[in-house]
């Protein structure tokens, strides 16, 4: 069960925005455009399972998921309400997306258990002791 008690910086910064963020990130970043990036870059190939870490409103996710055929994608976030909106897009979509709630220091998944591991606009949500965890591992 996720450890709801646990800190994290909200999608923009404030919860009250979370609503807000699939529409200022399309407007503000090119977001299609590193997405599609990481996602060549990332070589996802048929029968690969991926784990979008920090998956938020599952754009990258449903992205993957779309875009190669015969894989298992799977997005994790700590945020309940960021998940909310990513549960309601992976099903308007009628994509087979699985996502779980976790913190990215405390992942539910046995070790090399994905073939790729992908991950945009997260760190910056990771708390200082998160992000030093991060590094020292």
């Amino acid at each position: 069960m996720p450890d709801r008690t646990v800190s994290y910086v909200p999608a923009l910064g404030f919860r009250w925005l979370t609503s807000l963020y699939d529409s200022v990130v399309q407007w503000t970043m090119r977001e299609r455009t590193f997405k599609r990036a990481l996602l060549v870059q990332a070589s996802v190939a048929p029968g690969h399972r991926v784990l979008d870490l920090g998956c938020g409103t599952a754009t990258l996710t449903a992205l993957i998921k779309r875009s190669v055929a015969g894989i298992e994608v799977i997005g994790v976030d700590v945020d309940p309400q960021a998940l909310r909106i990513a549960r309601a897009k992976i099903e308007r979509s009628g994509l087979d997306v699985r996502l779980d709630q976790a913190r990215t220091s405390v992942l539910p998944y046995a070790d090399a258990s994905f073939d790729r591991v992908v991950s945009s606009l997260v760190f910056h949500h990771l708390t200082p002791s998160e992000k030093r965890l991060h590094v020292t591992r």
